[in-house]
């Protein structure tokens, strides 16, 4: 018997369904309302809708399906912030489809490519780009990377699989001039319009991680600003999360200029704060919302786009001054090390290669050394 009384004509019955991954034993619980005998039916009845699953789960039987499901509740949820998980689970709402039903031991490189053929053609027939792509072979890896390491397949078949090849997109930025243009424009311009695009110019900083500052970050004696963490929006939900990689928490030395900026816009957010009163909702937040909540990311491009409309200026996105603090700093003699360790990467390598068009300059000029020293020699 497998049901309980809980009260007169109700019953609680429990239908045993094996075993997870894990060896942790599942149930199915279900309440009904009836005599003893309709109790002993809908008992009967349940035990043969669930009978297949009534196993242990065997890993030669696994399938991709399910592996997603075991992947997603046992890596995922404490591996990935909330919008990856999101993008993870939006992605393998196209793949399940296609790959769902195979036995996660059978797949291999072939079926991958076909996969990978499939789903470039896209759901309305619009052809996905190579990064959209790009980014279900990197949630593919992961996936058979993390089931090989739990000893679920013996090898990784997405390693052979075509990968998508990224067309390198040249990336925008300002040059010294330029810079220069834009900040002569800011100064025109209110407090925090200046506060937010300068910090982004000299810091280098992710928007994302921008938007997560707190005044507790900035050390305006020994004029650093240090950086643990970056902020989200998913579906209105604030995702604040810590560093992922410890190259992506630094301390960044900032300018006299900047430092004294910080010190200027604070004085006014206080004072905005205290005309604000008990309508204040804000924390120790460095940029906000006007009632003091968070401020959007994308709030950030829209505060550039406008300075850069009104001015007339040359089109840029707020995550391209990221790519102007590189360049700027390269054409001033900082090295690539120094750069790559201000922007968070893990290496100069990864630098050079994501802003190679910033030391293009460099390249140009590290051609002319040996022509300048031959024309200092004396010829015949």
């Amino acid at each position: 018997m497998s049901y309980i009384k809980l009260e007169k004509n109700l019953y609680q019955i429990t239908i045993e369904v094996g075993e997870d991954i894990n060896g942790k034993r599942k149930r199915i619980k279900r309440r009904f309302h009836g005599t003893k005998e309709e109790v002993e039916l809908k008992e009967a009845e349940l035990k043969k809708q669930y009978y297949h699953k009534g196993k242990k789960l065997n890993l030669n039987d696994m399938t991709f399906k399910e592996y997603s499901n075991i992947f997603i509740n046992n890596y995922c949820k404490t591996n990935v912030s909330k919008i990856t998980l999101k993008d993870y689970q939006q992605m393998l709402n196209n793949i399940l489809p296609l790959l769902g039903d195979i036995k996660l031991k059978k797949i291999d490189t072939f079926m991958l490519d076909n996969l990978y053929k499939n789903l470039r053609v896209g759901k309305k027939g619009k052809e996905l780009s190579p990064k959209t792509m790009s980014h279900y072979y990197n949630l593919l890896s992961i996936m058979f990377k993390q089931a090989r390491k739990w000893k679920f397949i013996d090898s990784n078949p997405n390693e052979d699989a075509t990968k998508p090849k990224l067309v390198k997109r040249k990336r925008n930025f300002y040059d010294n001039d330029q810079v220069l243009e834009l900040l002569n424009c800011l100064a025109k311009e209110d407090i925090k319009t200046r506060a937010v695009i300068t910090l982004a110019l000299d810091s280098g900083i992710r928007r994302s991680e921008l938007c997560a500052i707190r005044w507790s970050d900035i050390d305006f004696d020994n004029r650093t600003l240090y950086i643990d963490n970056s902020l989200k929006v998913i579906n209105g939900e604030v995702d604040e999360e810590k560093a992922k990689t410890e190259y992506s928490v630094r301390t960044i030395d900032l300018g006299i200029k900047t430092i004294e900026l910080l010190k200027e816009y604070k004085k006014w957010q206080d004072d905005f704060i205290a005309s604000k009163g008990d309508k204040w909702l804000g924390t120790d937040r460095v940029f906000t919302a006007i009632d003091g909540k968070h401020m959007h990311p994308d709030t950030t491009n829209k505060i550039l786009k406008r300075v850069l409309e009104k001015y007339n200026l040359p089109k840029l996105s707020f995550h391209e001054l990221r790519h102007t603090c590189a360049s700027v700093l390269n054409s001033n003699g900082i090295d690539p090390k120094t750069i790559s360790e201000r922007l968070g990467h893990a290496d100069a390598s990864i630098t050079m290669n994501i802003y190679t068009h910033t030391f293009e300059g460099n390249k140009k000029a590290s051609a002319n050394v040996f022509d300048n020293l031959q024309k200092s020699v004396a010829t015949n």
